[in-house]
């Protein structure tokens, strides 16, 4: 053995880097071993290297040669790039034989063993095809393996405290080719077909891939209840206007949200320069993902005030009226092929919205406190619909939401109503000033959807007016969406006036070579105030999609229109988006054959240069001759840490004009301000001063101060503190900690903790789940740990979550697993799992006892476990007992000297008392019960019983000694119970 460690110190004085570690730890074993030392160093931590000598360099296979038969090995077993674990095994003249149970562990076989019957048995890589070996009587081995029945040399296997075998052996049976490298201590594995262990990750690395793209949370979650009276939260912008040409004004927009009476109220008002409220809107609303609200309507949203009425069909718009709404629509999309896009957003922002990279539409300068996007299209399969927002400092926001069209969205026997009754056209303030829309009267509007089967579903919809003297119609809808085997999905949509109009839609989507295609037929007839009735007809090829190669979205649209009264025209769209290295280009182009028509477009360009993010864009015209139109150029970005710049020019050729416009704000955490000056060749200067600032209470009542919206997207307040009274609460004696990072991790948020251990999070998604995870590195304390498993939340719009981390010193537990010999000796036990399980049987923690028996576990939260050997060793290695340690919770710091003892069976000598027999065991442990209470002395010795023919037979002690079992006896016949001292053999 000695020999052998010098030829390997030699070879590792040479050996590539990577070798160095494992012949480094190895040679650490060899010299304790020499040394005569009692406890023997790891294997698997790093020793100090010794100073390498001017050894010649060693080749591996003269290595091998040189290790002699009987040498331990411990050899990690590769398989392309992934690492399967480790094997121990013995050097052998012409090889290595290895443990099976390493083996089977490492490759993920379903074979165990049974060492009273000199057997294993099981299968290898699928179950039909079973693997066997039993021990014959001429001391051979009888394998049953890959269908075939042979019989092994006894040579080649080895029965000691596992089966140990030739590696030649492995090879047939695995169907696999092993390469030793005796220089790296590892064995390299190929495998002419996939092993179960490889389809497993891939299995695994899917379910991740997967996870990544959906990017769901996976913490409980954690329910945010609508409360009697929550702290509110108010997102308040004011500005100053000054133009050459008009008087100096002010504007103040507030747009605020909190609970109350178990509702979320919202409310938004604007006053203009003249001290008028200019526009202002109120409503409660309460939403439930569970589908829980007024019992037996399993309403999932109920909302009053000024409300967006019910849509009876996707045909008609919805409005903002004075009324309620109660509805069991699912809060997510559950199918179509159309969606609206509403949200709250302050005075003055710009929002574009993509489909799949490609642009669609945009809204600029928004006010009333609300985007509106209805009717939005998606195409077969998959879409990724972006919402960018670009505000008036120059910030550039974006929420992602996915889309999947392929059924109906509504499975057999579901019925979804939504219920609106409305005061069309009144608003809940100041009536006179805001509305704009006719005064319609009061009206009921209802829709119902009903899945027939899962691939086929009907919609029904109307409204009815309950007043006289109105200059209105009532509406009924018909709708139908079927699924095409999958393939394809077929909508038919109607929407029916009393007077006769109409509006019908027909439209098929479907898929080729993972393109999406849409053909759409529209027909419509309107009558005007004068009684002129026009009708419309149209229809539409739509094909859309992308070309990843080139990263390349696209829509193409050709259209037949066939106006009231004229010649039908066609018309044709293209739309383009494409990314160029770090750039995003987009264009469209539309097309028409009409008298008159002109062919028009439109691109746009914008990338990040450093840390600027640039705009440029032109319109222009291609016929009847071609001619720029107008463009624009635009730059922004960081000027330091907490201001930014814009810079706007923009050009109109057909009027020889040009403005230019220069942004500067001022942006620390708390709030924003922005100057903004401009000059335009027609209007003159312009000048104006912005400020915004987001307000809320945290749980400690300390107001926060946002530059982010507040009022309408979710807010996470979350407090991380030193639970010194380990009761998972924020009380009396624990400690806020500092500096500490909390981020949402699907919603790619991130704040650190101030003084008091709080940070606020803002602008999250409404409803989207997402997992709250804690970066603790910045402290002090290394061993400072999560006390719980982590939450995630689902954000309500316009409401604050609170949140509190308790934080905890970590739990290190560490000892040696030993087996209690027949002799009573302990000895050290190596690769023995070691299992830590908490009150409900979960393991928490698993670890791999060391050659010489040491284990150790870090990083563990403080409570009740159970620490024990993996009973499946137990069994598979034929131990008849392992020992288990409890674990109260109360424990802190290291805990040393948790050792585990195991043992197999094994057969004693001795004598015992034997008392009387039972037919019946419960008779047995009834007699026990009442003779040690009548003679309490008995008690201090521990009964057994063997099971006999005619029942059960007790007996009390057990000695080597025949004297103890004697003295029983005389003690049991002095008070009158039958006694005779019996030789006995227990195990």
């Amino acid at each position: 053995m000695r020999s052998a460690c010098l030829i390997i110190v030699a070879s590792l004085a040479i050996s590539p880097s990577h070798a160095n570690e494992a012949f480094e730890r190895l040679k650490a074993k060899y010299k304790a071993i020499q040394d005569d030392q009692v406890a023997l160093p790891s294997l698997t931590e790093a020793a100090v290297p010794q100073a390498a000598n001017n050894a010649q360099t060693i080749r591996p296979d003269t290595i091998a040669s040189t290790i002699p038969a009987g040498e331990e090995l411990i050899l990690g077993v590769q398989l392309g790039k992934l690492v399967l674990g480790q094997v121990f095994g013995f050097k052998t003249e012409h090889g290595a034989k290895l443990s099976l149970f390493d083996m089977t562990q490492a490759f993920d076989f379903a074979i165990e063993t049974d060492f009273n019957n000199e057997s294993a048995s099981g299968w290898i890589r699928n179950p039909a095809n079973t693997f066997e070996i039993s021990h014959q009587e001429d001391g051979n081995w009888s394998v049953i393996a890959n269908g075939q029945n042979s019989i092994i040399d006894a040579q080649q296997i080895s029965l000691e405290d596992d089966f140990y075998i030739d590696l030649d052996l492995y090879e047939q049976w695995f169907d696999v080719n092993f390469d030793v490298n005796y220089g790296t201590l590892t064995l390299k594995t190929q495998s002419n077909r996939p092993l179960p262990i490889e389809e497993k990750l891939a299995r695994e690395q899917r379910a991740k891939n997967a996870y990544r793209a959906q990017n769901e949370a996976r913490a409980p979650l954690q329910k945010h209840d609508y409360q009697p009276i929550s702290k509110p939260l108010l997102d308040i912008q004011a500005s100053i206007n000054a133009s050459e040409n008009s008087d100096t004004s002010h504007n103040i927009s507030v747009l605020g949200s909190n609970d109350v009476a178990y509702f979320n109220t919202q409310y938004y008002f604007a006053i203009n320069g003249s001290n008028e409220i200019n526009s202002a809107r109120l409503y409660g609303s309460r939403y439930s993902n569970e589908s829980e609200l007024l019992g037996f309507m399993n309403a999932t949203t109920l909302e009053f005030g000024d409300i967006r009425s019910t849509q009876i069909n996707p045909l008609q718009t919805s409005r903002t009226h004075l009324g309620a709404r109660i509805s069991n629509t699912p809060l997510s999309y559950s199918g179509g092929n159309s969606i609206n896009l509403i949200g709250d957003i302050q005075a003055g922002w710009d929002v574009e919205v993509y489909r799949n990279q490609l642009l669609l539409t945009s809204q600029f300068n928004v006010t009333g406190g609300q985007y509106e996007f209805q009717d939005v299209p998606l195409v077969f399969g998959y879409n990724e619909i972006e919402l960018v927002f670009y505000g008036p400092q120059g910030q550039v926001n974006r929420e992602k939401q996915d889309y999947y069209v392929s059924s109906t969205g509504q499975s057999a026997g579901q019925f979804v109503y939504d219920i609106s009754f409305i005061d069309e056209g009144e608003r809940l303030f100041d009536q006179n000033t805001l509305n704009n829309e006719n005064n319609n009267g009061l009206s009921t509007l209802i829709r119902a959807d009903y899945g027939v089967t899962d691939w086929w579903s009907l919609s029904i919809g109307s409204q009815v007016h309950h007043e006289q003297g109105f200059e209105q119609y009532d509406q009924q809808s018909f709708g139908s969406d079927i699924s095409l085997f999958g393939a394809a999905l077929l909508s038919i949509d109607s929407l029916e006036q009393d007077n006769g109009d109409y509006e019908r839609r027909y439209q098929i989507d479907t898929s080729l070579w993972n393109q999406s295609l849409s053909f759409i037929h529209r027909e419509n007839q309107r009558t005007d105030d004068a009684k002129d009735v026009s009708s419309f007809e149209s229809q539409e090829l739509r094909l859309s999609g992308a070309v990843p190669r080139l990263r390349l979205s696209y829509q193409q649209s050709i259209e037949q229109i066939t106006p009231d009264g004229d010649e039908a025209y066609m018309r044709f769209i293209n739309q383009l988006g494409t990314s160029v290295g770090d750039s995003y280009l987009s264009n469209r182009l539309t097309w028409s054959d009409q008298d008159a028509a002109e062919t028009t477009g439109d691109w746009q360009i914008q990338r990040y240069l450093s840390d600027y993010f640039v705009r440029f864009g032109n319109d222009y015209t291609v016929s009847p001759e071609f001619d720029i139109d107008a463009f624009f150029a635009e730059i922004s970005g960081d000027i330091s840490d907490n201001t930014s710049g814009r810079v706007r020019f923009i050009y109109n050729l057909e009027n020889d004009s040009s403005e230019t416009a220069l942004v500067a704000s001022w942006q620390p955490n708390e709030f924003s301000l922005t100057s903004n000056l401009s000059y335009s060749d027609r209007t003159g200067w312009r000048a104006s001063l912005l400020g915004r600032v987001g307000i809320g209470m945290t749980q400690n009542d300390s107001a926060f101060f946002s530059r982010m919206p507040v009022s309408s997207q979710g807010t996470l307040s979350a407090r991380v503190f030193l639970d010194n009274n380990r009761n998972g609460r924020f009380d009396l004696g624990d400690r806020p900690l500092q500096n500490v990072d909390i981020e949402t991790l699907q919603s790619y948020r991130k704040a650190t903790t101030n003084s008091q251990g709080i940070a606020v999070i803002t602008a999250l998604p409404s409803y989207q789940q997402t997992d709250i995870d804690i970066d603790l590195s910045k402290l002090d304390d290394p061993y400072l740990i999560r006390a719980n498993q982590g939450v995630s939340i689902a954000p309500r719009p316009g409401s604050i979550q609170t949140l509190d981390i308790p934080v905890v010193p970590s739990l290190e537990i560490e000892g040696y697993v030993k087996e209690l010999q027949q002799n009573g000796n302990l000895t050290n036990r190596a690769r023995v799992p070691v299992l830590l399980k908490d009150t409900s049987g979960a393991v928490v923690e698993e670890v791999i006892s060391e050659f010489d028996g040491y284990f150790l576990m870090t990083g563990i939260v403080p409570q009740a476990y159970t620490l024990e050997i993996d009973p499946t060793y137990l069994r598979n290695f034929n131990f008849q007992h392992g020992s288990q340690i409890p674990l109260t919770g109360e424990e802190s710091g290291v805990l040393a000297e948790q050792n585990l003892i195991l043992r197999k069976s094994f057969e004693l000598q001795g004598y015992s008392a034997q008392l009387a027999s039972f037919s019946r065991l419960e008779s047995l442990r009834g007699y026990w019960r009442i003779l040690s209470k009548r003679l309490p002395e008995i008690a201090q010795y521990r009964y057994f019983y063997n099971r006999t023919e005619s029942g059960y037979q007790l007996y009390v002690g057990f000695s080597k000694d025949k004297q103890e079992a004697s003295s029983i006896c005389v003690f049991l016949a002095d008070h009158n119970v039958d006694c005779d001292v019996t030789s006995i053999t227990r195990r």
